[in-house]
């Protein structure tokens, strides 16, 4: 899979599976994606660097900083606005958006300040460079955008307790016992430690866990 150019930034896949995909967006600093829902599946975002307005149609909207999460469900409208940071030249906001199911053209635009309002997904046309995102289950461990991202594949709830609340899990296949925590969904370090010692990790789970490498 290649880059996909935006009037905003680009954004190109960096894990997929049978369950979930996870795209690599970067947003230039004062630009916005449409206003715009996905129908049919439910969609996670982790500002990795960087700040960002979360905006709906309605509400106040939200500022995510490295590393917020937040789970938006199917059919919710929402935009992304990049902020940088207020004090320093940051020209973009990385972050990663998780889709479950794998479906990127599932996509309604409301409206757009680059009048793509109802048109579909712009497609792949830049190839990957070595300054992109990999994540694959055959290997553990990467450092991007000064966080370190990691998959475990956890048998017990130790292994996903004492967690800080700077830490996020995606997870990739699996989840904790009930349906908790499904494929797709995004939570922190301390709801994880929480919920992990009454629901333990479903066997076969996989993780992706992420946690600042240095202070930006």
């Amino acid at each position: 899979m290649s880059i996909i150019l935006k009037p905003w930034g680009r954004e190109y896949l960096c894990y997929r599976n049978e369950e979930v995909a996870i795209w690599l967006l970067e947003i230039k600093k004062g630009a916005s994606t449409s206003l715009h829902a996905h129908p049919k599946k439910n969609t996670a975002l982790i500002v990795l660097h960087g700040s960002a307005e979360l905006s709906f149609i309605r509400g106040e909207p939200r500022i995510l900083t490295g590393l917020d999460k937040i789970n938006i469900f199917r059919g919710r409208f929402h935009r992304t606005t990049a902020l940088g940071y207020p004090s320093r030249q940051a020209n973009s906001v990385i972050l990663l958006e998780v889709e479950a199911p794998d479906d990127k053209r599932d996509l309604v635009r409301l409206d757009d300040v680059y009048g793509r309002a109802g048109t579909p997904i712009e497609e792949a046309t830049e190839p990957k460079d070595l300054s992109c995102l990999e994540i694959a289950d055959n290997r553990e461990t990467w450092v991007f955008a000064k966080c370190l991202l990691k998959i475990i594949h956890p048998i017990s709830f130790e292994a996903l307790s004492w967690q800080a609340a700077s830490t996020i899990f995606v997870t990739l296949r699996g989840g904790l016992e009930r349906g908790l925590v499904p494929p797709g969904d995004a939570i922190d370090g301390i709801t994880m430690e929480r919920l992990v010692r009454t629901f333990p990790p479903i066997p076969g789970s996989a993780f992706l866990q992420i946690w600042k490498w240095s202070i930006p």
